[in-house]
C-alpha cells in the first residue's frame, strides 16, 4: 500500500526506452563576478576566471570586452575649452573644432582620411581673446558648414563664414560685440522661418539672448532677450522642449544654481514664459537636452560643479515640460564641467556624457533605456576637462566621444566600440552529487556576421586535477564519448571570437544534463538472463531512489521497502515484463533503508542510504 504522506513515481518499461531521474544545470547570469573555484552545487551568477570578457554591465549576457582606443587631436591647445564636431570641407567626413581660452584660438582639424588618425590644423581665428565655446552651423544657408564663438574676454558672439566650402577661407561676422563675458554659443531656427539664428550665455551681463537671422544671410541680426537676469548665465541650448513644434530655450545660471526652460509661446521668439526646472543645482554649469527614458519627451540634463548631486537629468513627466522629475545619474563626479547626451554603445538608449576635473571625461550607460540605472565608463582620468562631444569621428557607423582638457591643452577623442577578438571564460567546478551518465551540453548565443561562440568542457572526480579540455564544440552535441560517466565533477569555458572589431557575440545561456549512472547499463544493451536487484543508483542517493531490477521473464514483483526500526515506508506489486526496470522513490528523509525485492522463487535484499 502506498505511504500517504509520500509520492512515489513508477516506471516501468524496459530499459532500452524507460525513463530515468535527469539532472540539469543551467547559468543565465554572471554578474556575481569571478573568483569562484568551487565545487559548488549550484552556477549561480558566479563564475571562476574570464579573459577580455564583459559580463557586468547585462548580468544575462556575455560578450567581449570592447576597449576604449585613445587618439589625439592636438596636444598642445593652449587651455581647450570647448569641443564639438563637424564636416567643415564638406569631404563626408566628421572633422574637429575646438576654442583654446589662452591661445584665444578658433580652430578646426582636417580628418584626413576618415579615419581620424591624421589630421591638419586650420586656424578660423587666432585672435578670439578669451574663446570660451565653439559650435557649428550653416549660418548663411549655402550648404556650407560654417562655425560660431563666444569670447569670455572679447565679449563677442562671433560666426565665421566658410567661404567656399573647404575650410581654408574664413570670413568674420559679429553678432554682438558687447555681450559682457560671453560664454557659450549656439545655434537653432528659434522663430520658424528656415533660417539658422544664434544663441549665447554671458556670465557677467546674467543674459541669455538669441539673435535673428534676418534674411538668413548671417549679416543682419535682431537682438532678442529671453531672460536678462539669470545670474551668472553659463550655458545655453535649445530644443523643443514641450513637443509643440516649436523651439524652446534652456540655460544653466552658475550663481542663481538654476536650470530653466524659457517656453516659446507662439513660435516667434518674441513672448517667453519661464518654467523653472531645478532651483538648487548648485553651481549649475552646463545643460543638455534629449529623450533619456525613450517616451518621446525631450528631458532636460545638468551639471553642476557643486553639488550633491553633480550629473542629473529631469524626466519630463507629461511631455509638456511644467513636471519634472529629478534622477540622479552620478553623485560623486565632482567639479563637473560639461553634460551630453548621445547613444554612443548603440543599444538604442540614450546615454550620458560628462567631463569633470576630479573624474576626466566619462560615460554612463544607461543600462535599461529607463535611466534609473547606470554604469560609469572612465574613458581619461583627471586633466581638467571642460567639454565632451559626440560624434562618429572614423566614420564607421557608431558614435565616438571628444573631450577637451583645459590643464593639459589636449583635444582627444575615443573609439569606445572597438570589441577585442577574442575572449573566454571558465565556469566554477561544478559537483552534480552523484554518479552521472552525462547527456548534453546545449547553449543559446547571438552570433553577428563574423562573430562566434563555442564552448569546451571537462569533468573530474577530483577538483584538484580536473583534466584537460575537450575539443572546442561549436554547437550543442551529446557528451557521449566526449566526458567520462561517474566523473560528477562538470566545468565549461565559453569561447567568445569575432572578426569584427564592430560587433561581438553574445552568450546567453548554458545547460548540462544527465541522468544516474547504474551498473546496469552495459548489461541492459543485450538480453536480460536472471533476475537481479541493483538496489539504488546511485547509492548513496540524493533527494529521490532509482530502484533498479531486471526479469529473465514476464513475472510478478514486489518491492518492500524498510526504515531501520523495521517500518514498510514503501510496497509496490505488480506485473512485469521481461526486461531492466527503475521505480523512482521521491521524498525520502535522509536515512538508511532496506529495499526487497520477491519474484517467483527469487528474493534478495540490498541496504541503500538517502542523503537530503
Amino acid at each position: 500500500m502506498y505511504s500517504k504522506n509520500l509520492a512515489l513515481v513508477i516506471s516501468l518499461v524496459i530499459f532500452a526506452s524507460f525513463e530515468t531521474y535527469a539532472g540539469t544545470a543551467i547559468q543565465t547570469d554572471w554578474s556575481g563576478g569571478d573568483g569562484v573555484w568551487g565545487p559548488v552545487i549550484d552556477w549561480s551568477d558566479e563564475f571562476y576566471v574570464d579573459t577580455d570578457i564583459e559580463c557586468y554591465n547585462d548580468p544575462s549576457n556575455v560578450s567581449l570586452r570592447n576597449i576604449n582606443i585613445e587618439h589625439i587631436v592636438d596636444g598642445d591647445f593652449n587651455e581647450a575649452r570647448s569641443v564639438c564636431s563637424a564636416d567643415i570641407d564638406g569631404d563626408g567626413d566628421m572633422d574637429v573644432l575646438a576654442a583654446a581660452g589662452e591661445a584665444d584660438d578658433i580652430t578646426w582639424w582636417e580628418n584626413v582620411d576618415g579615419s581620424g588618425t591624421s589630421w591638419i590644423e586650420h586656424t578660423v581665428d587666432g585672435e578670439f581673446d578669451g574663446a570660451y565655446s565653439v559650435y557649428s552651423a550653416d549660418i548663411n544657408g549655402d550648404g556650407d558648414m560654417d562655425v560660431l564663438g563666444a569670447a569670455r574676454f572679447a565679449n563677442d558672439i562671433t560666426w565665421w563664414e566658410n567661404v567656399d566650402g573647404t575650410g581654408t577661407s574664413w570670413t568674420e561676422h559679429v553678432v554682438d560685440g558687447f555681450f559682457d563675458w560671453a560664454w557659450s554659443v549656439y545655434s537653432a531656427d528659434i522663430n520658424g522661418d528656415g533660417y539658422m539664428d544664434v544663441l549665447g550665455a554671458a556670465w557677467l551681463a546674467d543674459d541669455i539672448t538669441w539673435w535673428e537671422n534676418v534674411d538668413g544671410s548671417g549679416n543682419s541680426w535682431i537682438e532678442h532677450t529671453v531672460d536678462g537676469d539669470f545670474n551668472a548665465a553659463i550655458s545655453v541650448y535649445s530644443a523643443d522642449v514641450n513637443g509643440d513644434g516649436d523651439m524652446d530655450v534652456l540655460g544653466a545660471a552658475n550663481f542663481a544654481n538654476d536650470i530653466t526652460w524659457w517656453e516659446n509661446v507662439d513660435g516667434t521668439g518674441t513672448s517667453w514664459t519661464e518654467h523653472a526646472v531645478e532651483g538648487a543645482f548648485n553651481e549649475a554649469i552646463s545643460v543638455f537636452s534629449a529623450d533619456i527614458n525613450g517616451d518621446g519627451y525631450m528631458d532636460i540634463l545638468g551639471a553642476a560643479e557643486n553639488a550633491s548631486d553633480n550629473i542629473v537629468w529631469w524626466e519630463n513627466v507629461d511631455g509638456s515640460g511644467t513636471s519634472w522629475i529629478a534622477h540622479c545619474v552620478s553623485w560623486q563626479f565632482n567639479s563637473a564641467k560639461a553634460v551630453y547626451s548621445a547613444d554612443v554603445d548603440g543599444d538604442g538608449y540614450m546615454d550620458v556624457l560628462g567631463a569633470g576635473i576630479s573624474h576626466g571625461v566619462v560615460w554612463w550607460e544607461n543600462d535599461d533605456g529607463s535611466g534609473t540605472s547606470w554604469t560609469w565608463h572612465t574613458l581619461l582620468e583627471p586633466g581638467s576637462p571642460y567639454s565632451v562631444y559626440s560624434s562618429d569621428i572614423d566614420g564607421d557607423g557608431c558614435l565616438d566621444i571628444l573631450g577637451a582638457f583645459e590643464a593639459s591643452d589636449d583635444v582627444f577623442w575615443w573609439d569606445i566600440t572597438t570589441f577585442l577578438p577574442e575572449g573566454a571564460l571558465e565556469s566554477s567546478v561544478l559537483d552534480v552529487q552523484e554518479s552521472p551518465d552525462w547527456q548534453t551540453i546545449d547553449w543559446t548565443c547571438t552570433e553577428p556576421s563574423g562573430t562566434s561562440v563555442a564552448l569546451q568542457v571537462r569533468a573530474s572526480n577530483n577538483s584538484s586535477s580536473m583534466g584537460a579540455w575537450s575539443d572546442t564544440l561549436t554547437s550543442p552535441c551529446t557528451l557521449t564519448g566526449i566526458l567520462t560517466d561517474e566523473d560528477s565533477l562538470f566545468q565549461y569555458r565559453a569561447i567568445l571570437t569575432t572578426t569584427d572589431s564592430l560587433y561581438s557575440p553574445e552568450l546567453h545561456d548554458v545547460t548540462v544534463d544527465w541522468v544516474p549512472f547504474t551498473s546496469t547499463q552495459e548489461e541492459a544493451a543485450g538480453e536480460v538472463t536472471k533476475f537481479a536487484l541493483f538496489g539504488a543508483q546511485p547509492n548513496p542517493t540524493f533527494g529521490h531512489a532509482t530502484l533498479v531490477f531486471s526479469m529473465p521473464v514476464d513475472s510478478k514483483v514486489e518491492l518492500i521497502v524498510y526504515d531501520l526500526a523495521g517500518r514498510i515506508v514503501h510496497s509496490v506489486s505488480g506485473e512485469y515484463e521481461m526486461g531492466v526496470h527503475e521505480v523512482i522513490l521521491d521524498d525520502l528523509t535522509s536515512g538508511i533503508y532496506v529495499v526487497r525485492m520477491t519474484s517467483d522463487e527469487f528474493t534478495e535484499a540490498q541496504h541503500f542510504v538517502v542523503i537530503n
